[in-house]
């Protein structure tokens, strides 16, 4: 397969060039797996053959050859002709629609795991809990070492701070995270598929078919039962007062429940994908099928208004500590203002997440090689991060060639 080869254009932006790149097999078929939606352009090996990078839907998807599998994914932003790897396969370029060329730099993505992906972080995003093999895995990872495994496997939630984790099943079992220890084990009378634990660790709810049960944790008993209200997408309000549980909101003093007229807002019948409250509780972000996200005054019981992050359900949704933005998982891990309802910026493909550091400076994310990974998103940490990154400042002849729709700054 031949490289692609990018004129300079008329305005005397640099030209990038990829010479002869083949794949690793001279004859025969090489099948990667199932690329959704057309591709922008032809697809591009590394020098050594390892990687193929695929463009299209807004994006380019760096597959491992060997593995084949997707070892990360990058936003494609006003994308122009071409894609092409360095000599060393360590940066891949492609000419911007305004005629800069755009590196990206894929040394280390990392390897694929054959480990699951269920996983997730506690409120305050210190601790995580990732499935490997028939157990789940406890992280701290501020202090980056494994606290243990547990004999347990099913989708998970944490209590705010970190202290117990809920795993579902037959019974649904809570462990304490410090020991990786047994603390309590909660016959629901099925298969629960949903789980959430209150912010401080006292009440559960379960949701198994269409029955919502909550429970005290200590004495393991049942206190209430919600038929029709169960859901896989459960959230309880950051006073434990409310359970958000698909699009009904549970108060969990009185017992009553509020549908919440999702469709009239979004034209349409919604089903949520995803839920989380802001730390004021006055926010409910719903992630919606078709890859929307529905911000919802919970007091003035009206939309606030919608987020669009593309046709793929959002599978995750995190506050930061501060309410002022919102990851969104689904395609890739995107970063939203929430008063202007703009995108920041994306992250990128994870496994799994995303969660926010105490502090909100950092966000983390499960990778595809099941590690635990963060990304600065606090503009001094970040520029800090470009500045060791590029060995020290831009020179102003730079930043007028990268950077000539802003005037200088000397970020480091």
């Amino acid at each position: 397969m031949d490289g692609i080869k990018s004129p300079s254009p008329e305005n005397g932006a640099e030209m990038f060039r990829a010479e002869e790149q083949r794949a690793p097999t001279e004859t025969g078929t090489l099948t990667l797996g199932t690329v959704d939606g057309a591709l922008d352009g032809p697809p591009v090996f590394s020098p050594d053959g390892r990687l193929l990078a695929l463009p299209g839907a807004g994006e380019v998807r760096v597959w491992n050859v060997a593995e084949r599998r997707v070892s990360g994914s990058y936003p494609l932003k006003a994308p122009g002709q071409g894609l092409a790897f360095s000599a060393d396969g360590r940066t891949l370029r492609y000419l911007s629609g305004t005629g800069s060329v755009v590196s990206l730099d894929v040394a280390g993505l990392p390897a694929p795991s054959d480990a699951g992906h269920t996983a997730t972080f506690s409120g305050n995003g210190r601790f995580a809990a990732k499935e490997v093999g028939d157990t789940i895995e406890l992280t701290d990872t501020v202090a980056g070492r494994t606290l243990g495994r547990i004999a347990a496997a099913g989708d998970l939630s944490f209590d705010a701070g970190g202290r117990l984790l809920a795993v579902t099943g037959d019974p649904v079992t809570v462990w304490e995270v410090a020991g990786a220890r047994q603390v309590a084990s909660i016959d629901a009378g099925g298969d629960v598929l949903a789980v959430a634990l209150s912010p401080d660790g006292g009440t559960l709810a379960t949701a198994r078919g269409g029955t919502l049960e909550t429970w005290d944790v200590r004495e393991g008993r049942r206190i209430k039962v919600y038929e029709g209200a169960g859901d896989l997408a459960l959230a309880f309000s950051p006073d434990g007062s409310t359970l958000a549980a698909g699009a009904n909101l549970l108060d969990l003093r009185t017992g009553g429940i509020t549908p919440l007229d999702l469709a009239a807002a979004e034209s349409a019948r919604t089903t949520p994908t995803a839920l989380a409250f802001s730390p004021d509780g006055r926010t409910l972000a719903f992630g919606l099928d078709g890859g929307r996200v529905l911000l919802w005054d919970v007091h003035e019981r009206e939309p606030r208004g919608t987020i669009g992050t593309g046709t793929t359900p959002v599978d995750e949704l995190r506050f930061s500590p501060k309410g002022d933005l919102l990851a969104v998982d689904a395609a890739r891990t995107s970063l939203w203002d929430v008063r202007t309802l703009r995108e920041l910026g994306e992250v990128g493909s994870w496994a799994a997440g995303p969660a926010f550091s105490q502090d909100g400076s950092r966000l983390r994310g499960v990778a595809l090689d099941g590690t635990v990974r963060e990304t600065p998103v606090d503009p001094a940490l970040t520029a800090q991060e470009v500045c060791a990154r590029a060995d020290g400042p831009l020179s102003r002849a730079e930043w007028s060639r990268l950077i000539p729709e802003s005037g200088y700054r000397d970020i480091c």
